[in-house]
């Protein structure tokens, strides 16, 4: 259970982590290598190499532009992320691209939801 909320909570630092160095200015891809690192090393001194691997999909999040996301959106598109890396844990273990693809549709859940909301919401 506590490793479960963990693993949530970490694809959503990894996305706002991203998300933040990008609004000052570092490129997506540089904000994302540097989250990923930072959790390959908290994943290696806590022994968890799920949390790198959260981590880093939250990184993926965190790259969308800042033109059409924003701080909230991107708190819950970490959280789904992170919730959607535990749900399919055990699926096409060994394939490449599970990262990309968990983030890709946590954010697409997230910005579709935020597109039929009142835009009081977003």
């Amino acid at each position: 259970m506590l490793t479960t909320l963990l693993i949530i909570i970490g694809g959503c630092l990894g996305a706002i982590g991203t998300f933040q160095l990008q609004k000052v200015g570092i490129s997506p891809v540089v904000a994302s290598c540097g989250v990923g690192l930072l959790g390959a090393l908290i994943g290696y001194l806590m022994k968890n190499e799920d949390l790198a691997m959260v981590i880093f999909a939250g990184s993926f999040v965190g790259m969308t532009t800042v033109s059409i996301a924003s701080l909230p959106i991107m708190l819950i598109a970490g959280l789904a992320c992170g919730v959607l890396y535990v749900f399919t844990e055990p699926i096409f273990v060994g394939y490449g691209g599970k990262l990309g693809a968990i983030a890709f549709v946590s954010v697409a859940i997230v910005l579709g939801l935020f597109s039929v909301l009142p835009k009081e919401v977003g």
